[in-house]
């Protein structure tokens, strides 16, 4: 078994081939000896080997010495390893046979299930296949499952024995590549629970530590300040105990990412192909998607619904910022020293806010020049690039610490009191957050619908708290528009010129000519009045959601008693004594007869009133002088001038 004197190696493959009784050791037979070789080492598995057997082959299929059914045969055996190379992962593998598909060479009509699968199914699925099947046949020895402690022991071979039962203990070979196809995806495998439960040590420090126990610590504090009458300082601390819980439950992802890093070696076990750093980045980034989700929306939420909240130095607000601080610190993983060192000149420069807006005010104007403006440009100088750069998971945990240290900072610094209506960090925390959350919920599709109801919740808070200024009335009086705009002979500059009065708010007063409903809506009655006959007279519907008429007694105008009279026969049926009027809409037109020039015929001015201005269109009567604020709408090319009417009143100085 030797050549030239010397064991070529200690391999078990390479003895057994050195062993061989009938190889020749001559300069001839040797130059077989690399070819043969590989040849084993592709049947054992060799990735590297199965590849390079697939380039001999298909370098042999370029020479002019052979017949196509040779050809066809080499190319043949090709595709054999490309697919077993493939199914281990290999791209180059993959990408090769892919061509070789395309243009139908090597392709018979046993192995095209399997190149189908491999060029149409994902990467990833193929190669959680491979792996989950390897795991499976060496762990399993010949049984049709394999349990929990076996795959614990890939991981720590002292695993104790479970004596408890524990769930999905045992599983079979389609488990696996489920659970394999799920680490690949970038999810926690559902065999986790089990394979946690055997391989985590629980003690008392864990309780002590947990979010769980330390919220409740506080949250008893909390409502101790409360009972001794403490309201003042105690509701100062309620932000900062809602960011706390948040930012504890933030903690779990980095346990979560403890628990992948387990299957991350248990699979990397089995696959040489394996992106570790890809796998995890893509897990952790999924994770975080919804925890630090609501942490910046309760950031923004806070200056938008409370501005003017001060946070007062108590007892329960020192200990929610020592905890909150702690806590965000153990969620990050590597801190960058860029990001060490910013949090350090963060230091001296919220420390020296003054003094540098004191130097800056020669060089910037005074409205922008103050220590919240020098420490709000501070802090986005340095997190716009940053969370362009660096990966999602990082940079959600490097923002929730950043926002506990300037939390903290306030509160030291202003001694006693800081108001939250200058405090830029939650707007510039939250809303890059949010940036980045978009980017990584888009990227990996994960919790996409929460982000949006998280987007429309904002938007919502935002324009309910967001005070609107009613439009001002220009003083566009009616004499001079009538004059300018609407006289006889108008050219067409002049008539493109008066277009632009459209949309000012104005003033003007008038008498009513005449008032009618424009338009009524009423979608319930519409519905009711579609379904089938037989279903309304069955269910009464128009009972059931709407309002019998009443007494014919209170009524006044002509054309309600005749109706009530009506409506209120005895022969009627029961659906026909009821309305729907409580769910109806209606838009009205009131024509104003407006005063005319001195030499001329006055002109009307058609007032669109909606809804809600119901009761007062109905108390209008005719004759009557009202004052209307709303939307002037241009009247060249009409023979009205139309408002859309903001209010309507009487006209009490008439």
């Amino acid at each position: 078994s030797k050549i030239g004197g010397e064991s070529p190696c200690d391999s078990p493959i390479l003895e057994d081939f050195f062993s061989n009784s009938n190889l020749k050791v001559n300069g001839e037979s040797y130059g077989k000896v690399i070819p043969v070789l590989k040849s084993q080492l592709a049947e054992q598995g060799d990735c590297q080997s199965q590849l390079d057997l697939s380039r001999d082959l298909l370098i042999q299929v370029a020479s002019d010495d052979l017949n196509e059914d040779e050809k066809l045969e080499l190319e043949e055996r090709a595709m054999y390893w490309l697919l077993r190379a493939g199914e281990q992962g290999s791209e180059e593998a993959v990408e090769i046979l892919t061509g070789m598909a395309a243009t139908g060479r090597g392709v018979t009509d046993q192995n095209y299930v399997d190149v189908v699968n491999i060029t149409s199914v994902p990467k990833n699925t193929t190669r959680a296949n491979f792996i989950a099947k390897k795991l499976f046949k060496k762990l399993s020895k010949g049984n049709t499952f394999l349990t929990s402690l076996q795959l614990s022991r890939l991981v720590n071979e002292n695993t104790k024995i479970p004596t408890q039962p524990i769930k999905n203990a045992k599983c079979s070979q389609d488990d696996l590549i489920e659970n394999c196809c799920e680490y690949m995806e970038g999810d926690l495998p559902s065999l986790d629970q089990s394979l946690h439960a055997i391989t985590a040590e629980s003690g008392i420090r864990d309780v002590f530590f947990s979010g769980f126990f330390t919220l409740s610590c506080i949250l008893a504090f909390y409502i101790h300040q409360v009972v001794t009458s403490q309201i003042q300082v105690s509701s100062s601390s309620l932000l900062p105990i809602m960011v706390l819980a948040v930012t504890l439950r933030t903690r779990e992802v980095k346990k979560k990412e403890q628990r992948y890093k387990v299957w991350t070696n248990i699979f990397s076990l089995f696959s040489e192909y394996l992106s570790i750093h890809h796998q995890e980045t893509c897990f952790s980034s999924k994770q975080c998607v919804s925890p630090f989700l609501i942490f910046h929306c309760l950031l923004l939420l806070h200056p938008l619904v409370y501005p003017d909240l001060v946070f007062k130095t108590s007892l329960s607000l020192i200990v929610v910022l020592i905890v909150g601080s702690a806590a965000s610190i153990s969620v990050l993983q590597k801190p960058s020293k860029s990001f060490l060192l910013f949090m350090i000149s963060n230091i001296l420069v919220t420390w020296q806010a003054d003094q540098l807006a004191a130097l800056l005010a020669p060089h910037v104007p005074a409205p922008y020049c103050s220590a919240d403006t020098v420490l709000l440009m501070w802090q986005v100088g340095y997190f716009v690039p940053a969370v362009l750069l660096k990966c999602g998971r990082e940079m959600q945990a490097e923002l929730q610490t950043f926002f506990w240290e300037d939390l903290t900072l306030r509160t030291i610094l202003s001694i006693g009191a800081a108001s939250i209506s200058t405090w830029y960090t939650p707007i510039v925390v939250g809303s890059l957050g949010l940036c980045s959350l978009c980017c990584m919920a888009i990227k990996y599709k994960s919790s996409r619908t929460s982000l949006i109801l998280c987007l429309v919740m904002l938007l919502s808070v935002l324009t309910v708290t967001r005070p609107v200024k009613p439009a001002t009335v220009s003083q566009l009086s009616w004499s001079d528009y009538q004059t300018s705009c609407l006289a006889d002979k108008l050219t067409a500059g002049e008539q493109a010129t008066c277009h632009h009065f459209t949309g000012l708010t104005v003033q003007w007063s008038g008498v009513v000519d005449r008032v009618r409903i424009l338009q009524r809506r009423n979608h319930v009655e519409w519905m009711v009045d579609n379904l089938p006959e037989v279903v309304r007279r069955r269910t009464d519907l128009k009972c059931l959601l709407g309002d019998q008429f009443g007494s014919c007694e209170s009524k006044t105008s002509q054309a309600a008693k005749l109706l009530c009279k009506t409506r209120t026969q005895q022969e009627l049926e029961e659906e026909q004594k009821c309305h729907l009027e409580r769910f109806s809409e209606y838009q009205y037109q009131v024509l104003l007869a407006m005063p005319g020039p001195l030499f001329g015929k006055g002109r009307t001015v058609e007032l669109v009133v909606g809804d809600e201005l119901r009761h007062t269109v109905l108390a209008i009567k005719t004759g009557q002088t009202v004052r209307t604020v709303g939307k002037l709408v241009s009247g060249v090319g009409r023979e009205e001038v139309q408002i859309n009417v903001r209010d309507i009143s009487l006209d009490l100085l008439q």
